[in-house]
């Protein structure tokens, strides 16, 4: 049985779900926010990629697409995005399997927040319910 819940929260304020924890007399420390700006994500536009002269020696057939040639049209390569390998690994410490990370992660990009609580096995049910009463969407236990 899993004993970490998880839910998603629209902006990520936590204080009334705090509150009913509290009420209910749970602990606070077992719970995690985790905001939109913790998945901030390595972005390096094609330019920031390589020197735009790197391989551009004097000869023909030195030119490598997307590398020394200048900057990239509309339809080309523009700013690229890479996973933020450090928030998956959190995440992961979340107990969230593999195959459901990244729904995650789109909803941190999206701008929501993931909260989670280390639940015990007698209180996780009630935990379950704190957060579905306090509004947090797609809860769920792992």
């Amino acid at each position: 049985m899993g004993l970490v819940v998880t839910g998603i929260s629209q902006n990520g304020d936590i204080a009334s779900l705090e509150a009913a924890l509290k009420a209910a007399g749970l602990p606070l420390d077992p719970i995690q926010l985790i905001g939109p700006d913790d998945s901030t994500q390595g972005a390096a536009s094609s330019m920031g990629l390589a020197d735009p002269g790197l391989m551009t020696g004097g000869g023909q057939g030195t030119g490598v697409p997307g590398v020394t040639s200048g900057v990239p049209s509309a339809g080309g390569y523009g700013t690229r995005y890479f996973r933020n390998e450090a928030l998956g690994d959190r995440l992961g410490d979340l107990e969230i399997p593999d195959d459901e990370v990244d729904n995650y992660i789109d909803a941190l990009q999206a701008g929501r927040s993931v909260v989670a609580y280390f639940a015990k096995s007698e209180t996780v049910a009630q935990v379950e319910t704190i957060f579905r009463d306090g509004g947090l969407a797609k809860v769920k236990r792992f």
